[in-house]
């Protein structure tokens, strides 16, 4: 047994000698590498540049031979000469590359199609990283990528389609605007700007139109009902995209003095007289809160209140009341 315990331990010690043989023989064989070979400047530019060539011509969409440029970077990253000598100038040259390519999309593309390639791209950068490169560059690169294919481009590529979007309800489309912008600096608040500008403008063409008239309360509501959708559906109920858009309603709904007010209590008539058959009672209880939605953002309260309580003595007077109880329900959400 003494005999086994002395061979085990025996042998356990000539494993970690040559273990740190091994070890410093590497170290001593990576020395003499960088001393005789890389540190030449003129190896060391022809390695750095051969890699970056290749790299350039694998972002063009030809094949290339990556696990040479895997081994390549390794060998620079075990010399311990990968950031000072190869990052900079590979960031370098990524910046120029897609500050171009970031040029060419916003002229060729429209925003869908711009942002489905920045996306692409993107993942294909993160590909790169994980394949052949040092993860401690990816977050310079994706930053630096973002930056130059949008960050420089904001709200050109926004003016391109983003109030073509909103009409539309492209809903895919918003969400994927959302998901961009929210991640580059300044992105969010740009957007954020451009959804302000584009509520005003819709709203204020309602509002301002004597021709619309008739239509101007069930257009806006309709609009309200459209914009929730997209905050819903697109834009992950965000509280500042929320509170923009109330302030927007806000701002366009009282560009015409005294007429929103006196309209919308027009409308509330129209639907709390007998003879309206246009809706149940629950969907005419829906339709009030939203109607009193409206009414929030309207400054001249006092005009509707007017028109409401002169149109509600009427209707019941005349027995024109299409519901008591939805003439109370209502009441009570002007109380609130």
């Amino acid at each position: 047994m003494h005999y086994i315990h002395r061979s085990v331990t025996d042998g356990e010690n000539i494993s970690q000698n040559l273990g740190r043989f091994f070890v410093c023989f590497r170290d001593m064989g990576l020395e003499l590498f960088k001393s005789y070979i890389i540190c030449d400047q003129n190896v060391r530019s022809r390695t750095i540049d051969g890699i970056l060539v290749l790299i350039a011509k694998e972002r063009n969409g030809e094949m290339v031979d990556r696990c040479l440029i895997q081994r390549l970077v390794t060998m620079l990253s075990d010399l311990r000469i990968y950031q000072e000598s190869f990052e900079s100038k590979f960031l370098e040259e990524t910046s120029r590359f897609y500050a171009a390519e970031g040029r060419k999309l916003v002229q060729k593309k429209e925003i869908p199609g711009c942002l489905y390639h920045i996306k692409k791209l993107l993942e294909g950068e993160v590909d790169r990283v994980r394949t052949y490169l040092c993860l401690n560059t990816q977050e310079q690169l994706i930053t630096m990528l973002e930056k130059q294919l949008l960050g420089e481009h904001l709200s050109a590529v926004l003016q391109k389609g983003l109030s073509f979007l909103l009409d539309e309800n492209r809903i895919e489309d918003l969400s994927l605007v959302y998901q961009v912008f929210s991640k580059i600096e300044c992105g969010f608040q740009v957007l954020l700007q451009h959804w302000i500008e584009y509520i005003k403008k819709f709203g204020s063409s309602i509002v301002i139109n004597p021709t619309k008239d008739k239509t101007m309360v069930q257009e806006l509501l309709d609009f309200k009902d459209k914009i929730d959708f997209i905050i819903e559906a697109s834009f992950l109920k965000n509280e500042k995209i929320i509170v923009a858009m109330k302030d927007a309603f806000e701002t366009f709904i009282n560009k015409r003095p005294n007429k929103p007010a006196e309209l919308l209590a027009k409308y509330v008539d129209s639907k709390l007289r007998t003879g309206n058959k246009e809706a149940t009672d629950e969907e005419l209880e829906e339709l009030l809160a939203k109607v009193v939605i409206l009414f929030r953002f309207i400054h001249e309260k006092d005009v509707f209140e007017a028109f409401y309580k002169k149109d509600l003595a009427k209707r019941l007077l005349l027995d024109k009341s299409a519901s008591v109880d939805a003439e109370k329900s209502m009441l009570c959400k002007l109380k609130q």
